[in-house]
């Protein structure tokens, strides 16, 4: 199921309780990196870089499987596009118990995202580089959605 689809779940129906036991019975199980691409579709010095990400689950019994997406995409100047460079992270972790959506969603959109951010950072950087778009840094998470966010 992708979290992305399911607007129903909202940070507001978190409960603080129900979402602490999550966590503390949560069991990191892997991190992989499960795709890099780099390509570069134009001569040029990149002026802008934007980055687009994306993130979901899947939920196997008590296993969670977060999946984070993220591609840069280079433009000169005059908005031509030069190239692009993507990778994607898949974290699986393991529940004691069963987990209820919301809770399942918050780590995913908190923790899960800045255990997945060090390993697309660099994934990104490096192809970057190989295809001739040196010093690309992603950028910080600087906000987490909590129980008090509205949509």
């Amino acid at each position: 199921m992708n979290a992305a689809t399911r607007p129903d779940a909202r940070a507001a129906d978190l409960e603080l309780a129900t979402y602490s036991a999550f966590v503390a019975g949560l069991e990191l199980a892997g991190i992989e990196l499960v795709k890099v691409h780099g390509e570069r579709t134009a001569a040029g010095a990149a002026a802008q870089t934007r980055f687009d990400m994306t993130a979901g689950y899947m939920q196997d019994g008590t296993v969670i499987h977060y999946r984070y997406d993220l591609t840069a995409h280079f433009a000169d100047d005059h908005g031509t596009v030069l190239g692009s460079a993507a990778a994607s992270v898949l974290i699986t972790a393991r529940a004691t118990t069963a987990a209820d959506t919301a809770s399942i969603e918050q780590f995913g959109g908190t923790s899960g995202a800045l255990v997945a951010h060090p390993y697309l950072r660099e994934a990104i950087a490096s192809t970057a580089l190989r295809i001739g778009f040196p010093g690309v840094l992603l950028p910080l998470i600087k906000h987490q959605p909590d129980v008090t966010d509205e949509d």
